[in-house]
């Protein structure tokens, strides 16, 4: 029994209990606050004492002239160099986009790249640590000769490319993600060689075996991409149409194996630019279905070839796919959450679902969509005519908004803002997922229509939509306050950074002691 605020005559009993419960609870929670930071502030004063050992050491060998064997094991504390070998291999590992992670852990590679960085940026600051301690001393012993070696001259160069690859990656990507990984693969590559060159004596240091694995791992995923892509393009084609508002829709001729919708995988087509590949969400499998949204880079010429050459079939590969999501039927309700382009992961969410579900299925979609104007809804008029008319459709709540109305005659020129290109992927206590079951396949293939194989338009004009910015806060309250506390929720988003920002603090809102399960999945196109 929950207690009644408006009730002025509560039960004395029930009333003081729930009372001790909650403080109980916050009492546990302050314990555990509490405990942190002593175990924070004690890893801080362990860094401290490191330094202030080694001062007074230091000063107490240099005034009573104590034979320098004895400095060996305070020397060592200073063997940043060797963190930055070890942490440069840990680096590429958190790279890959084939790895072994995403099989014991379920996490896939895009979730695994926050992880990535974070460990890049620690090793150039053992790197800068390294070079300081080392070229401080030899240059306080008036020892200039050392530095002008060729072994310290290779590592003078991997210091500052590793510096320089730490600034890109924090500045550059932001602005250009291509020109920024074409610029981060080189580096990569300089690392490798600079690393190897700097301690080339694998007897001694073994640290060139470091920079072996580290090209190894790298290697050996880039074999096998380059063998999927090789493999997927025999007899496969793309079929391009262009998309009101700068949308661009491609149909695989081939299906790609283990794909499911809401997944993503990495697309090339040499017509539109030979040496690069875009990762784009799955929307359908039946067949392969990519909606892609306008951006500056590739997907700006990807739009404007489709717009010059519509229905062109163009020679084309895939690679993946990837991502790991939670298992939707698992749920009694899922809420999907997108903002524009963002709808083609929660339209892969839901055509996942629906595709699931059997007559004795009690679960509920709330799809919630805000698009510029309903000239944005055509890009999904399959899949919205396939949802409204499919068996299930009663359990599913469509939410559309339509922030700003636009003319069906505005140009379908693309809009200049920054490329997308890659995606980040964030999962609050996820269950996993599995492979979409085939039983309610096809008959989303069969209420999908042909409005873009064919080059004719699908009506959306009775789809109802509510004109200006949705509440979205409100309406993610709203449908979790229609859950019962032994329930569990999924709320799955996709789409911009301020949209992103709503969805996961509301959420955290919703999560109560006495509420039911709620867990977070964002999709989130950029780096």
């Amino acid at each position: 029994m929950k207690f009644d605020p408006g009730n002025h005559y509560p039960d004395a009993g029930l009333t003081a209990r729930y009372s001790s419960d909650k403080a109980l609870m916050f009492a546990e929670r302050q314990h555990d606050n509490e405990q942190t930071t002593i175990y924070y502030a004690a890893a801080l004063s362990g860094v401290v004492a490191v330094f202030i050992i080694s001062h007074w050491t230091r000063w107490l060998v240099t005034r009573h002239r104590v034979s320098s064997s004895f400095l060996s094991p305070f020397v060592a504390l200073s063997r940043f160099g060797w963190l930055a070998s070890a942490n440069f291999a840990l680096v590429v590992f958190l790279a890959l986009k084939n790895t072994p992670l995403a099989i014991l852990t379920s996490y896939s590679y895009e979730r695994l790249n926050p992880l990535h960085q974070v460990a890049g940026y620690c090793t150039a600051v053992y790197m800068i640590l390294h070079a300081a301690i080392f070229s401080g001393y030899f240059i306080q012993k008036s020892r200039w000769e050392v530095l002008h070696e060729e072994l310290v001259t290779a590592g003078i160069v991997l210091g500052f490319v590793m510096l320089t690859a730490a600034v890109e990656a924090f500045i550059l990507r932001r602005f250009n993600y291509e020109l920024f990984y074409v610029v981060h693969v080189v580096l990569f590559t300089v690392m490798l060689v600079t690393l190897g060159l700097h301690r080339p004596e694998v007897n001694k240091e073994k640290i060139a075996i470091i920079a072996c694995i580290a090209a190894g791992l790298w290697g050996a995923d880039r074999l096998i991409r380059m063998s999927r892509l090789v493999y997927n393009s025999v007899n496969n084609e793309a079929t391009i149409h262009p998309l009101p508002q700068g949308g661009t829709q491609i149909l695989l001729k081939k299906p790609l194996h283990r794909a499911m919708p809401g997944a993503h995988c990495f697309v090339w087509l040499p017509r539109v630019r030979l040496f690069e590949t875009h990762p784009f969400t799955i929307v359908a499998t039946s067949p392969t279905e990519l909606i892609v949204n306008s951006y500056n880079g590739f997907t700006k010429s990807l739009h404007k070839y489709a717009a010059k050459n519509p229905g062109a079939a163009l020679k084309v590969s895939l690679e993946g796919p990837y991502g790991t999501f939670p298992d939707p039927i698992l749920f009694d309700k899922v809420i999907c959450v997108a903002g524009g382009s963002g709808a083609t992961f929660t339209f892969g969410m839901a055509s996942n679902m629906l595709q699931k579900m059997t007559e004795h299925t009690k679960s509920s979609i709330e799809f919630i969509w805000a698009v510029k104007s309903r000239d944005n809804l055509s890009w999904f008029a399959e899949h919205l005519n396939a949802i409204r008319s499919h068996a299930h459709a009663p359990r599913v709540a469509l939410k559309i908004h339509a922030t700003r109305e636009v003319s069906s005659s505005t140009d379908t020129s693309a809009v200049a803002v920054d490329d997308s290109s890659l995606r980040k992927t964030e999962t609050v206590m996820s269950d996993g997922s599995g492979d979409p079951e085939k039983g309610g396949a096809e008959e989303l293939s069969k209420v999908r229509t042909a409005v873009h194989r064919t080059g004719t338009n699908v009506s959306v004009h009775d789809v109802p939509v509510e004109q200006g910015r949705p509440d979205i806060a409100a309406l993610i309250r709203s449908a979790i306050a229609t859950v019962g506390r032994d329930q569990r929720v999924l709320v799955a988003a996709c789409g911009p950074d301020k949209l992103m920002k709503v969805v996961r603090n509301t959420t955290a809102e919703c999560i109560a002691v006495d509420g039911p399960a709620v867990e977070l999945h964002c999709e989130q196109f950029g780096w």
